[in-house]
């Protein structure tokens, strides 16, 4: 598996509803400007706030709306059980491939963490995505315990790594590399990663723009470094927005409201709304930012 994965945002109506149609247009238009991977209920998506019930139906309006593309569906729980009774109702919807977080309340060691991954293996029969996010989850999964873990879990296939550290990062790369598929988990990341031997990144930005598929493309085909380059920049100058208490999920679903896919940018309690945590000039700049990356997609670069 290689290329840019849509970690994509669950909409809300102003009412804090799902927003089922909201979330198609997403997926269709992500589909449509060439996204391959769609990744439901990850960070962006939420996944802490919603329940066992709106899940199932976030993962079966995203199987419904894509044509050809691959859902990892996520299944983070803080309960193994749980998070095989959504590997039971995701394979009835016909997917065959989750995503999932270490436990993040009840953290133990590292004997602990292996069993509940081994627990997860043995009741779902999913091929598994590691998501190693420790500025969230609060759990560092060390590349020796990754390692260990891929020889002894056979349904482990990806890592979406997100760590900080790039020199633990190139360590996992090379430990598992051969094994599994690496993708890094930091959006902002995204080309460095690519640099350092990573099979792709994930995005939340690519719930309303083709600019991170266009900055993976143009590595990939060995463009023109420039404009690989100042594509890049465009994401940093984006992402320099997400600051406490704003996150990207924020920033995404704000854009994908101003592309018309989603009908409100209303995130769930216990994330604040953006219009309560920014002034009107922050949220003018914002926006601004936002419709430079629309423009771009239409004109490209001056």
């Amino acid at each position: 598996m290689n290329g840019v994965f849509l970690t994509n945002v669950t909409p809300f109506t102003k009412t804090f509803e799902l927003d089922l149609e909201g979330l198609k247009r997403i997926v269709e238009f992500a589909e449509s400007v060439g996204y391959k991977y769609i990744v439901p209920l990850g960070t962006a998506g939420e996944f802490s706030s919603l329940t066992f019930k709106e899940k199932v139906r976030v993962i079966d309006q995203v199987r419904k709306a894509l044509s050809k593309g691959e859902i990892i569906a996520g299944a983070s729980s803080t309960s193994f059980l749980e998070t095989a009774e959504l590997c039971k109702k995701y394979k009835e919807i016909g997917v065959d491939k989750i995503m999932i977080l270490p436990p993040y309340y009840l953290k133990g060691n590292e004997k602990g963490i292996m069993d509940y991954f081994i627990k997860v293996s043995e009741l779902c029969d999913l091929t598994i995505t590691l998501y190693n996010n420790p500025s969230s989850a609060g759990i560092d999964l060390s590349p020796q315990l990754i390692k260990r873990l891929s020889d002894i879990i056979p349904s482990f296939k990806v890592l979406k790594e997100a760590r900080y550290n790039v020199v633990e990062f190139k360590e996992v790369l090379r430990l598992v590399g051969d094994k599994i598929d690496v993708i890094d988990g930091l959006e902002e990341r995204a080309l460095l990663g690519l640099v350092l031997g990573a099979k792709g990144f994930t995005t939340s930005m690519g719930s309303f723009s083709s600019l991170p598929f266009m900055i993976y493309e143009s590595y990939e085909k060995k463009r023109d470094i420039d404009t690989t380059i100042r594509l890049y920049d465009l994401l940093l100058e984006y992402r320099t927005f997400i600051k406490f208490p704003l996150t990207m999920s924020h920033l995404a679903k704000l854009g994908a409201w101003l592309r018309g896919l989603i009908s409100s940018y209303v995130t769930r309690p216990p994330l604040p709304n953006l219009d309560d945590v920014i002034s009107e000039d922050v949220k003018r700049k914002i926006i601004e930012k936002i419709n430079q990356i629309l423009n771009f997609e239409k004109n490209g670069i001056r």
